[in-house]
């Protein structure tokens, strides 16, 4: 197969799937900024560069780069049109559209039944400053578009939150605030590939901020009937395939929560911990997989 993949040549997951794909696959490495668009009369084309992406049997999403308004409106255009023109994509533009922004994907998740933590959402300094109250005091700023850690801040004094508000505000942010969970250090990442779970444990001690690329360890999890249902819930939501469900507990209720879901997920320290092969999982997933999106 022709499998495109939307990520840099020099990225590690890039190289994990063209080592797990040997010669048995071609694996391409597509950018967003080369992708160019031309349709109408007498007919259509989609490139990227000099590689026809319409020749592609599959085309992996493993990210969806900052951008103004324009650039991400084209990109996701853009993978609409590919998606119509007959190519397969993993996951599907409408799963990716959903699940880059918190705010959207958070509300389907609750709808269908599976817990958060408390969230609002404001975009005036009064309205953020009574969020910030209704929550406690004690909460977790988050941007709606972003992922990895990135840009996440937890705020617990009022004169901090004000300003750092306001800066927010200026720079045109919208303020998605949720009630800071303590979870004892420690989460869970649950990888699933269509019916396929890979669990792990993240902790990081002394810290609330658990992702590996903030120096979280993993280590090996056992995943119970209720995580696996949750996390499978979650995915299922916003119709995501491929998902890193991020799960944790309430040490205060036990409760169980999920923190994001990730429609793009990557796989290296859950291989590392795991002992597995994630790459040569991921490939098999998707090219035994006949249509692997359902919905436009």
């Amino acid at each position: 197969m022709n499998i495109g993949v939307l990520a840099s040549e020099n990225s590690w997951h890039f190289q994990d799937l063209k080592r797990a794909a040997g010669s048995q696959h071609r694996i391409i490495s597509i950018a967003f900024d080369d992708l160019v668009s031309s349709f109408g009369y007498p007919e259509t084309a989609l490139v990227c560069g000099s590689i026809n992406l319409l020749s592609l049997d599959r085309l992996i999403v493993r990210t969806m780069p900052p951008g103004s308004l324009q650039q991400v409106v084209f990109r996701m255009d853009f993978l609409h049109h590919l998606q119509n023109a007959g190519v397969e994509i993993i996951n599907s533009p409408r799963t990716i559209e959903i699940s880059v922004d918190k705010y959207r994907s958070l509300n389907l998740i609750v709808d269908a039944g599976v817990p958060i933590p408390q969230t609002r959402v404001a975009e005036s300094l009064s309205s953020a400053l009574a969020c910030f109250d209704a929550l406690g005091r004690d909460v977790v700023y988050k941007p709606i578009f972003g992922s990895m850690g990135r840009g996440i801040r937890r705020l617990t004094h009022h004169s901090s939150a004000r300003t750092f508000f306001e800066t927010q505000i200026g720079e045109g942010q919208i303020i998605y605030l949720q009630t800071f969970i303590d979870h004892g250090d420690w989460d869970i990442r649950i990888l699933i590939l269509g019916d396929q779970t890979f669990a792990i444990r993240r902790h990081r001690k002394g810290h609330w901020l658990t992702n590996l690329s903030q120096g979280a360890i993993a280590t090996p999890h056992q995943a119970s009937d209720q995580e696996l249902a949750v996390a499978f819930a979650a995915a299922q939501a916003i119709d995501c395939q491929v998902a890193g469900v991020d799960l944790f507990y309430d040490t205060q209720t036990g409760r169980l929560m999920v923190c994001d879901v990730n429609a793009a997920p990557g796989w290296k320290g859950t291989a590392a911990a795991l002992g597995v092969d994630l790459g040569a999982a991921m490939l098999e997933f998707i090219c035994g997989t006949d249509k692997p999106n359902q919905s436009n």
